[in-house]
């Protein structure tokens, strides 16, 4: 059973129970974070760095202590991880980094023994789902949040799942491919997706999504029993490549799961309109990256931006569109990452709270690099869905106080 493990102990401790024999940490150790500082107590200096002395603080920190500042001894949190029984933690290593009022925390799974795969909040599109929930479902060994999603839960931005398209975006940003034998490919992604009946192409907009006006949207099985649409457009129902059905003024229609269907709406209705049963389709689409290396990819994840690239910072944000609210600023975030030996990084920094107040987009990436070992990342969904379950146990805290419901989740299996 997943426990948000909010009871903080009394005193501070010598040392920081291991995870795994392999585990490593922070060089000062796992120092103590407040959940809530009193009132009295004036807010945290913030260092941006250089070098620093009690007597002479630098300029760069804001709200410097007072020469006597009251005193507090806070209680001391204890991330809620115990060594897995399995192999007793082969191949497993659980880092915390804590340092200048910023606290992340990282799981390592060797790519011998591990693999990694998206999975959807209710193995579907539609909906949403904590990660406690999504995990009672899984024996996975660690589950961090994944897709930027929907209020209704569908994916923005592509998502290939098992060689299905479940999610498009309206950029091509970056990716990452997981091939059948654990191999991460990074790049960037875009989707391509066109119909041909009758001799007429038509291109789609997007798959799994909401419907906007004079669009076409594909849905799939994984979407959900039906297309959650309403009655202004038209619907093909569409089994082994040939029109089934033909639906005019009358939404929310059954997707088959042996088939899939094309939905327009506005203008692009009358695309279909001499459109019958027993007409043939031929679909082509696919998620086309900027490298050509995604061909053997049986998932694929775009999220973004990216964060680490040769075991640079190089923080794609500006040139992939994002918004401010991902772009700019320190928060809450997560990461996937590979080490140089290909294993596979699971992260999250905590944000907006006092323990820890997040990180921006380059700040993550250098605390990935020089702390968890990244060679390759990329950034997640971050803010309130970040965060990161090892063993059944919530090892940070979400910024919202609670967990998040959440559109998909990325896993660590045993192999």
């Amino acid at each position: 059973m997943i426990k948000l493990n909010r009871k903080f102990l009394a005193a501070v401790f010598a040392a920081y129970v291991f995870l795994f024999p392999a585990t490593t940490y922070a060089e000062d150790g796992m120092p103590a974070y407040i959940s809530e500082a009193p009132a009295e107590v004036p807010p945290p200096a913030y260092i941006t760095g250089g070098e620093t002395s009690d007597d002479n603080p630098p300029a760069y920190i804001t709200n410097p202590p007072n020469d006597e500042p009251p005193v507090y001894n806070p209680p001391i949190y204890t991330p809620p991880v115990e060594t897995p029984a399995h192999r007793d933690g082969e191949g497993l290593e659980f880092l915390v980094y804590d340092q200048n009022g910023v606290m992340a925390f990282a799981v390592i799974a060797a790519h011998e023994y591990y693999s990694v795969r998206p999975v959807l909040a209710n193995n579907r599109v539609q909906g949403r789902a904590t990660l406690s929930q999504i995990s009672s479902n899984y024996n996975e060994i660690a589950m961090i949040n994944a897709s930027y999603f929907e209020p209704d839960g569908s994916i923005i931005g592509a998502l290939e799942i098992d060689d299905m398209i479940v999610g498009t975006g309206d950029y091509t940003r970056s990716a990452i491919g997981i091939n059948a034998d654990g191999g991460i490919i990074f790049g960037k992604v875009g989707y391509y997706g066109v119909i041909n009946i009758n001799g007429n192409t038509f291109n789609i907009n997007g798959v799994d999504c909401d419907r906007p006006k004079d669009s076409i949207v594909l849905y799939n099985s994984r979407f959900g029993a039906s297309t959650n649409t309403n009655q202004y457009g038209v619907e093909l129902i569409i089994r082994n490549g040939i029109v089934t059905d033909v639906v005019r003024g009358r939404g929310n229609n059954y997707i088959p799961s042996d088939g899939y269907i094309i939905s327009a709406q506005g203008d692009s209705q009358h695309l279909f309109a001499d459109v019958a049963v027993g007409d043939y389709v031929d679909l082509q689409q696919g998620l086309i990256s900027d490298n050509g290396q995604f061909g053997n990819a049986v998932h694929i994840i775009s999220v973004g931006p990216r964060l680490v690239a040769n075991g640079q910072v190089y923080v794609t944000a500006d040139e992939e569109y994002f918004p401010d609210d991902i772009r700019v600023g320190r928060a809450p975030r997560s990461a996937f990452g590979v080490t140089k030996y290909g294993d596979y990084i699971f992260a999250v920094v905590d944000g907006r709270q006092a323990h820890s107040r997040g990180c921006t987009l380059q700040e993550w990436a250098d605390i990935l690099i020089n702390q968890f070992g990244a060679v390759d990342a990329i950034n997640l969904d971050g803010g309130g869905s970040t965060e990161l379950i090892v063993k059944d146990s919530i090892v940070n805290i979400p910024s919202d106080g609670r967990e998040r419901p959440v559109g998909s989740v990325l896993i660590i299996l045993d192999r």
